[in-house]
C-alpha cells in the first residue's frame, strides 16, 4: 500500500512538471506569434504608407477610423505607436503629422476648454495619442483645434481665432502643401478642409458666429472670443446624400487620390489638401450650393 502512494505521489510530481513544460512552451509560441504579429503589422503598414505616396511628403494630416484593425492580437495601445512609427520612420527627419482634435460637444456650453488637457471629441484615438504627445502643439480654437507634432507644428501656435479662413490652421497646411490621409474612412466622409472653403467663398447658406468661450492657455482662465461658421438656423440646408464624393470623383478621375488595402481589408487614401481645394473651389464657383443636396429656400433667416 505504501508503495502505490508513493508512486502515485511521484506521478503527481512528473504531472506538474510536465504542465510546467506545456505552459512555457505555449508562451514562448504566443510570444514569437506576437512578435511575428508586430513585425507583419509594421511590413505591412510601411508598403501601404509607400502606395499612396507618404513617403513622397514631408507635412501630413491624418484622420482615421482604425476599427478595421481592432481584432489583429497587439494591444490597442501597441497599434497606435507601431503607426506613429511607420510614418515617422517612412517621413524622415524635418517631417510633421497633424491630427484633428475638435471638441464641438462644447459649442453653447459652459466647459472650459483647456488647450493642455480636453481631450478630442470623437476624433480617434491617433489623434489623442499624437495630443497625448509631450512634444504636440495644440491650435487654440474651444471648437476646432488641430494638434500636431513635428517640424511645422509650431506655426500652430499662431493661428486666428476663426476656425477656418485666412490664418486657421487650414490655411496654413495650404500654405506648406499637406498631403491628406484617410485610414479606416473615405475622404469624402472627413474633408473638413471643405468647410474652410465654404468660408472663403462666402456661400449664402452659412455665416460667421461669434461665440465668446471660457478657456485655460498658460495656466490662467479667462473668456475670449472665437468664430465658427455654421448653417444659418431657419434656412433649409441640406447636405447632399453622397457628401463630397462628387469632388473626389474628379481628383479620382484625374489621378491625383492615392488608395490601397491592407491584407485585413482596412482602407486608406490621401490626396494633396491643394488639389482637393483647387477641385473644389472650381466648383463652388459654378455653383455656390455644390455642397447641398438642393438650393435652400431663403424665405426668412435667423442667426440664432
Amino acid at each position: 500500500m505504501d508503495n502505490i502512494f508513493f508512486n502515485f505521489k511521484e506521478f503527481n510530481l512528473e504531472l506538474n512538471y510536465l504542465v510546467c513544460i506545456i505552459l512555457y512552451i505555449i508562451i514562448v509560441i504566443c510570444l514569437y506569434s506576437i512578435n511575428m504579429n508586430i513585425k507583419e503589422f509594421e511590413k505591412e503598414f510601411l508598403i501601404n504608407f509607400k502606395k499612396i505616396k507618404i513617403n513622397k511628403n514631408k507635412n501630413i494630416y491624418i484622420t482615421s477610423n482604425l476599427s478595421g484593425i481592432s481584432k489583429i492580437r497587439i494591444r490597442k495601445e501597441q497599434k497606435i505607436s507601431l503607426i506613429y512609427k511607420c510614418l515617422t520612420q517612412i517621413m524622415g527627419k524635418n517631417s510633421t503629422i497633424f491630427v484633428p482634435t475638435a471638441t464641438l460637444n462644447l459649442c453653447n456650453t459652459k466647459i472650459p476648454f483647456d488647450l493642455d488637457n480636453t481631450p478630442s471629441h470623437e476624433m480617434g484615438p491617433f489623434a489623442e495619442f499624437i495630443r497625448n504627445n509631450k512634444k504636440s502643439i495644440r491650435s487654440l480654437h474651444p471648437f476646432w483645434s488641430i494638434c500636431g507634432v513635428g517640424n511645422n507644428a509650431k506655426f500652430l501656435r499662431h493661428t486666428s481665432k476663426h476656425a477656418y479662413g485666412y490664418g486657421s490652421p487650414w490655411s496654413k497646411m495650404l500654405d506648406l502643401d499637406f498631403l491628406q490621409v484617410n485610414i479606416g474612412i473615405h475622404p469624402s466622409k472627413a474633408v473638413t478642409l471643405v468647410h474652410h472653403i465654404e468660408t472663403i467663398i462666402g456661400v449664402p447658406y452659412r455665416y460667421n458666429k461669434l461665440f465668446r468661450h471660457k478657456v485655460k492657455y498658460n495656466n490662467k482662465f479667462y473668456h475670449d472670443d472665437f468664430v465658427q461658421s455654421v448653417f444659418f438656423n431657419e434656412v433649409d440646408s441640406k447636405k447632399k446624400i453622397k457628401l463630397n464624393e462628387h469632388f473626389f470623383k474628379i481628383l479620382k478621375d484625374q489621378k491625383k487620390l492615392h488608395y490601397s488595402k491592407l491584407q485585413n481589408g482596412l482602407d486608406m487614401w490621401s490626396f494633396k489638401m491643394r488639389d482637393f481645394f483647387k477641385v473644389a473651389t472650381e466648383l463652388f464657383k459654378k455653383d455656390m450650393y455644390t455642397y447641398l443636396e438642393n438650393k435652400p429656400k431663403f424665405n426668412k433667416i435667423s442667426n440664432y
